[in-house]
């Protein structure tokens, strides 16, 4: 059962951050003393040089029992500081946006209401006070929502710590219990409880102590992103360390995470799913099936097979690139995968390529993954010669069964139709959302920028997401694009003027409109060129055709993808102005880029 929190914008307003960031003050400062205890207990135990027999054995462990409870308990008031602290930051942040959009209705002389409700406008009203107050709504709501989120992450992390390092009374004797006065001035027996069963080794093994430790209790991840960054951080090293060994199906598919353990985790599933893939290839050539059925089970397992060589090809290559294994995973009989193009964990800038039509992992991963390669480098490069110097890594996402040649006709898998893009945009959401999570848990005073780079059908993907983002995305960037599946920059939760729209003179795709307006004629976005150039850094810039050099290195396009990921937008190539021309005139028509147009069928927008 989902677990809901009812929040208004009332209650937003009445939110008290810095009270927050107090007591959170407080808790590290009681955290701190207990530590303190804890390391004098450790440097003070009595000597068995001076003093030996039964009681001094008893004397020596009761002593180690109250270095253990202060320290484990020092570590569990941290945690809690740590998330109440980060309650506080995100909660400053909903009351910002709050604030933003009481401004913003005030500009067209509205007000909103602690219920969320906006009054003060017309009923009647159109055009842009009608646009204005939409846009008041969905801020409050995003606020709402972000709000909800907050308070659901801090009760689940309180719980969590609380549970994992609760002190409960315990009259009868086995490993673990501490007895005689603790710390916080408790008598009797008491045992540092773990909730859940036991399901990792002894974290005593090595360690200089004759009592037992508190038993690992690690529960699956949990599906939402934050908390489940939550429940990562706070692990123990060993904790992490085992069920990255063990539970790498845990780890490896959990937005939220950091890139380095889900990399851990992925590579061994990479192995794992390898094997799979071998004795599957093998138990199908010596089943008993009819020929059709055989060949049909045949392929999709090669075909599998063939996508894992693909993975483990890019990441064997000796180029001296760190390459990160974002995810891994099977959807129905398609492989789908994520690679970096470097250290995602460091990274203040992270663009995200999502491909289209015919993407797949085993023919287009090393492909693709060389062109972001490229375009991410020009993008660093720049952040670091002309921006804020912060890294600049890509993602190279084919996370989402990309519609196929043979699906043409197929309902439901269909280019022409929404399943595919239906289906694979709240998987990128999910993918944002947690990246967003993993970077304000390693960064919460400046988490890295996200990026859309969305290429044809990828961008229609990109479109919905960004339509329904869970989390805000600072630009996008499409390219090749028949569609969006919205009609106006307005309906995707986007900065104003960060959405960048190329389109190449011959790129029929692009010419289509299928999936909603055509983004190349959206005035509130930004027409970029994609012809020769001299570029803003001096170099010349190539000339892009057709649907596929959007990424090509050395092109102005890709330039402009750069320039965009490295937060550097006032340095894209717009588009030139295109004077009017009728084909009656007897002038020759302007040497200028006019992007083709064809149009389509309505489409079921």
């Amino acid at each position: 059962m989902t677990t809901r929190i009812a929040v208004s914008i009332g209650d937003i307003r009445r939110a008290h951050p810095p009270a927050l960031r107090e007591v959170a003050s407080r808790l590290s400062s009681h955290a701190a003393i207990l530590r303190d205890i804890s390391t004098a207990a450790t440097r003070f135990a009595p000597s068995t040089d001076d003093w030996s027999g039964p009681a001094s054995g008893s004397a020596g462990g009761r002593h180690t029992e109250i270095a253990v409870a202060a320290r484990t308990l020092g570590e569990g008031l941290q945690r809690c500081a740590q998330a109440i602290h980060a309650a506080a930051d995100q909660a400053s942040d909903a009351a910002r946006a709050v604030g933003h959009a009481d401004r913003l209705a005030a500009t067209v002389g509205a007000r909103l209401r602690d219920d969320g409700v906006v009054v003060g406008v017309s009923a009647v009203a159109t055009g842009a006070d009608a646009g204005t107050v939409d846009e008041v709504r969905r801020i409050a709501e995003r606020a709402r929502g972000d709000y909800a989120a907050t308070l659901l992450t801090l009760r689940s992390r309180l719980a969590s710590t609380a549970a994992r390092y609760a002190v409960s009374p315990d009259a009868g004797s086995h490993p673990g219990v501490l007895g005689a006065v603790t710390p916080l001035g408790l008598t009797g027996s008491f045992r540092l409880a773990r909730w859940g069963k036991r399901v990792g080794p002894d974290l005593t093994e090595g360690m200089a102590t004759n009592v037992g430790w508190p038993e690992i209790t690690v529960f699956p991840p949990p599906d939402a992103p934050a908390a489940a960054s939550a429940w990562f951080a706070a692990l123990t090293g060993r904790e992490r360390d085992w069920l990255i060994s063990q539970r790498p199906d845990w780890v490896g598919p959990a937005d939220g995470l950091p890139a380095w353990a889900r990399d851990r985790a992925n590579r061994i599933r990479l192995d794992q799913l390898t094997q799979q893939g071998a004795a599957e290839l093998t138990a199908l050539q010596e089943a008993e099936l009819d020929s059709g059925e055989r060949a049909r089970r045949l392929g999709e397992v090669r075909a599998i097979v063939d996508g894992l060589a693909a993975v483990r090809a890019l990441l064997a290559t000796d180029d001296g690139r760190t390459r990160q294994l974002l995810s891994l995973d099977l959807q129905g009989q398609v492989l789908t995968a994520a690679v970096t193009t470097g250290d995602l964990d460091g990274a203040g800038h992270i663009p995200i390529f999502v491909p289209g039509f015919q993407a797949d992992v085993a023919g287009d991963l090393a492909r693709y993954s060389a062109l972001v390669e490229s375009a991410a480098d020009r993008a660093d490069r720049l952040s670091r010669t002309a921006g804020d110097g912060r890294p600049v890594v890509g993602i190279t996402w084919l996370g989402y069964a990309a519609p196929q040649v043979g699906q043409v006709l197929v309902p439901g898998r269909s280019v022409v139709g929404w399943g595919p893009a239906n289906a694979g945009a709240p998987r990128l959401d999910q993918l944002l959302t947690g990246l967003d999570a993993a970077g304000r848990t390693a960064y919460p005073d400046d988490p890295p920028r996200l990026v859309l780079w969305g290429h044809s059908y990828g961008s229609l993907v990109a479109g919905l997401a960004l339509r329904d983002a869970t989390v805000p995305v600072a630009a996008a960037v499409v390219f090749g694009s028949p569609g969006m599946g919205v009609n106006s920059v307005a309906q995707l939760r986007l900065p104003p003027q960060r959405l960048f729209v190329q389109e190449a003179l011959d790129d029929v795709v692009a010419a289509t409109s299928r999936f909603g307006a055509d983004p190349g004629l959206w005035s509130d976005a930004t027409q970029l060129s994609v012809g020769e150039h001299l570029l803003p850094d001096g170099s010349p810039g190539t000339v892009a055709r057709g649907h596929e050099e959007y990424l090509t290195p050395g092109s102005t396009s890709q330039w402009n993808l750069a320039a965009v990921a490295a937060g550097r937008t006032d340095l894209v190539v717009g588009l030139p102005p295109c004077p009017p021309w009728s084909p009656l005139s007897r002038k020759p028509p302007p040497v200028c880029e006019r992007p083709l147009r064809i149009g389509w069928l309505p489409s079921p927008l």
